[in-house]
Order: C-alpha cells, then sequence, then structure tokens
C-alpha cells in the first residue's frame, strides 16, 4: 500500500524508544485516482497509530476551524478517553476572527478539565490517604 509506505518513510526517530510519525491528513473525497474508501483507510492507519497507550496524539489544527466538531480530536478523544495523551497545536492564529480562538481554547480546555477532574481529584485524594496513613 502506498499510503503506508510513505507514512514509514515520514516516521524519525528521536532518540531511546521514542519514534514521531507523521499520519496523513483525513481525506474525505477522493481525488485524482485515489480509492473511493480513501476515508477509511486513512482512518484504519490513523487509528493503529493513536491506540496504543503508550502513543502520543498531537493534533496539528488551524484556528480558522470549530474545533469541537474536529475529526482528529473526535479520534482522539475515543482512544484516549482522559486527554492525558492528546496535545493540540493550533496554527494560523493570525486568520481566526478577533476572539474566537480564545473562544475555541477556553472549549478544548474546558472539555479537557471535565475529562479529567475526577481523576485529578482521585489522584490527590489517594495521595493524601496515603501521607496520612
Amino acid at each position: 500500500m502506498l499510503l503506508f509506505s510513505s507514512i514509514l518513510n515520514s516516521s524519525i526517530s528521536l532518540g531511546g524508544n521514542l519514534t514521531m510519525v507523521d499520519l496523513p491528513g483525513i481525506t474525505r473525497v477522493p481525488v485524482h485516482g485515489q480509492p473511493e474508501n480513501i476515508y477509511d483507510q486513512i482512518k484504519d492507519i490513523i487509528m493503529e497509530y493513536i491506540r496504543p497507550e503508550e502513543s502520543i496524539i498531537l493534533n496539528v489544527l488551524s484556528a480558522t476551524v470549530d474545533f469541537t466538531t474536529c475529526e482528529s480530536i473526535r479520534m482522539s478523544q475515543f482512544v484516549d478517553k482522559t486527554g492525558l495523551r492528546t496535545l493540540a497545536v493550533v496554527t494560523k492564529a493570525d486568520k481566526s476572527p478577533e476572539g474566537l480562538l480564545e473562544k475555541r481554547l477556553v472549549q478544548v480546555q474546558g472539555m479537557i478539565i471535565s475529562k479529567t477532574l475526577s481523576e485529578i481529584v482521585k489522584e490527590i485524594n489517594e495521595k493524601l490517604t496515603y501521607k496520612l496513613t
């Protein structure tokens, strides 16, 4: 598969056991001879790489899109329910209408906090209980 071999060619060893893999962007409509099921192929490849617990997921998002409906964010949330393995980089911040980027970032932060807050509280309680015993 041509798509898979191009992924392997775009991986970079960062030393030790850390490798960065540049995955393809999500394509829904086939162009220039791409197979009709290009979306399914790309989604399967992305999921194969982001599903393992040891994977760190980096979403690159344009400030001009709605983060809450972004496909890569949805995929990340599917495999990383707590959001602890997911990071986001926002590009084209200068193209975002004034105030919209801040609003979107607050929405994303709110989603992350609401998902991880109970886990954080649990860990704090466990540490406090351990120190008291």
